[in-house]
């Protein structure tokens, strides 16, 4: 019975996924997802750790978290303060009706070389797919980096299917698995098992979140509001998640950058770590601000419908590195104010004034900009959904493929407009990071940048996305992981004829003379330039590529 419940499910939320996935393909997404719910990955995040193919390892995703992160390829290790945890998460899916043996002795022989210190990439290339090598080198290389912070380390190796339970000789096997890697001195290593009961009962964390939030005595209540003095311990239990990891997706998207060691947050440390007698810690902190679609007064507990931080961070992020060494008798308390608001606009004026004082940089808040605000109704009306909340869009079940986050809208810019796909590939998070970065591609001058600018952008995108998708093969991944951006670049000029294309004139660009063949023919050319010029990752990283692609292209290069 748990397994057909799971496949309702797994057709429910098929749209939240990219189109025409294979059965299997869409069982890995969903383990994944499933899994990371309280990392709120959106589905490009998620598709980035799908590794699934041949000489796989047995991995068939891999991520990696520092203090609940995502580790990408211009993370900046330099802003992590202690305490430090990172994690690897291992993910193994397999669309059948048992657990078996073998992925299990895959994983056996598999991940004690690639997790060896002592083994050069170059030595693993030969026996594992690319990206399975990369993401365990990624993994060891955070760990240097980080030596310095003492990181708390844990490997969570995940096994997903349809059965119920696994064997006592996979059982076996699993545990024998966990005991190799702790000899290798990695101390906490868990091997998990989810059937499809498990993953079923999980499924309800995807749609809705709905947490208890302790009280001391009666909070204060007005129209659609509470206020209220909480413990730390009870304020720790509802930040924190049932393995202790801090729940990411109850900050606000747009206001949850982790400040890391600035003043203000070793002010909120050491307040947490030397208590002073006879004040408490509530009235040395401003609090928290929670918004919510709905929230409700219990037997001394607000219970909180999709809760949603968005004043707080630094406070919460502080509370929790002091997790061990708060103590049952520590009687201190934090100011918390829950308001029930839906209204978009409502929440980013919310946002914004609980927000006035603090130290975060205005770009926090660049989500709430009215430019931002005029592409989410825009795109709207072209079948797009602009998620400048992250995941609303995805929690609301709309077509993976409709949805276009911040950064990708960015990137597409970057790429189409200001002719750098080699950054927009480069510097996937942080490419709009400074303030003169950002105005090149969100002015907010609808004279200067259009938003019809923004709208063929994300049309071309998507059509490029398809079609590289659409190929086969593990060589059509690593161009598909390179090439999009460039592409992208290359297939706005041979619509334009001209290579000569500013933001005015994308907006023009007549869209209904796209085809398959124009798009094919693009993307052959750009194939056969990396080809040329190296075929590597840092390749198309590189500056020299782009220009190399401005030197050879001509509008007879790509014409149809």
């Amino acid at each position: 019975m748990s397994s057909i419940l799971l496949d309702s499910i797994l057709q429910k939320e098929k749209q939240k996924y990219p189109a025409d996935l294979s059965d299997d393909v869409l069982f890995e997404y969903y383990s994944a997802d499933n899994i990371l719910v309280n990392y709120d990955l959106n589905s490009d995040e998620i598709e980035c750790g799908l590794i699934d193919g041949s000489r796989d390892a047995g991995v068939d995703a891999g991520y990696i978290f520092v203090n609940t992160n995502l580790v990408a390829e211009d993370f900046k290790f330099s802003s992590i303060r202690e305490p430090v945890e990172l994690e690897l998460y291992l993910i193994q899916s397999k669309n059948q009706d048992s657990f078996k043996e073998g992925p299990v002795d895959k994983l056996a022989s598999s991940l004690p070389l690639l997790l060896d210190h002592t083994k050069k990439q170059e030595e693993l290339e030969p026996l594992f797919k690319k990206e399975v090598v990369e993401i365990s080198r990624r993994f060891l290389d955070a760990m240097d980096k980080l030596a310095d912070k003492f990181p708390k380390i844990s490997i969570r190796i995940f096994y997903c299917c349809k059965g119920i339970e696994p064997n006592e000789t996979t059982k076996a096997k699993a545990t024998a698995l966990e005991n190799t890697l702790k000899g290798m001195q990695f101390t906490n290593v868990n091997f998990r098992f989810l059937g499809s009961q498990n993953l079923y009962e999980r499924s309800a964390l995807q749609k809705v979140l709905v947490s208890k939030l302790t009280t001391t005595g009666t909070p204060i209540s007005g129209a659609n509001s509470y206020v209220g003095l909480i413990k730390l311990r009870d304020y720790l239990k509802f930040i924190s998640d049932d393995g202790g990891s801090l729940i990411t997706r109850i900050f606000e998207a747009n206001v949850r950058a982790y400040q890391g060691e600035v003043e203000v947050n070793r002010e909120i440390a050491t307040s947490l770590g030397a208590p002073i007698v006879d004040l408490d810690f509530w009235w040395l902190n401003n609090g928290v601000t929670i918004v919510a679609d709905e929230a409700s007064y219990i037997n001394n507990q607000l219970v909180i419908k999709n809760p949603l931080i968005v004043n707080g961070l630094q406070t919460s992020h502080e509370i929790h590195a002091f997790a061990n060494l708060l103590r049952d008798s520590d009687e201190r308390s934090i100011l918390v104010r829950v308001i029930v608001e839906q209204d978009i606009t409502k929440r980013d004026q919310i946002i914004r004034a609980t927000n006035r004082q603090t130290s975060l940089n205005s770009s926090s808040f660049r989500a709430t900009e009215q430019v931002h605000r005029e592409l989410e109704d825009f795109l709207l009306t072209i079948g797009y959904y602009y998620d400048r909340r992250k995941n609303a869009y995805k929690r609301e079940g709309k077509p993976a493929n409709k949805i276009i986050s911040i950064d990708r809208l960015a990137q597409a810019i970057l790429s189409l407009l200001v002719q750098e796909p080699h950054t927009a590939r480069a510097r996937p998070t942080t490419a709009i990071k400074s303030d003169v970065d950002y105005r090149r591609i969100f002015s907010g001058d609808k004279t200067q940048q259009p938003l019809e600018m923004y709208g063929v952008a994300v049309r071309l995108l998507e059509k490029v996305e398809s079609h590289l998708k659409s190929i086969s093969g593990d060589e059509a991944r690593i161009y598909r992981n390179n090439l999009k951006f460039h592409t992208l670049m290359v297939l706005g000029w041979a619509m334009n004829q001209s290579a000569n294309l500013p933001a005015l004139r994308i907006a023009q660009l007549n869209m209904s003379k796209m085809t398959d063949e124009q798009v094919g023919k693009v993307v052959s050319w750009v194939f056969n330039e990396f080809k040329a010029a190296g075929a590597e990752d840092k390749t198309a990283k590189d500056s020299s590529f782009t220009s190399r692609l401005k030197s050879n292209w001509s509008a007879a290069a790509t014409s149809v």
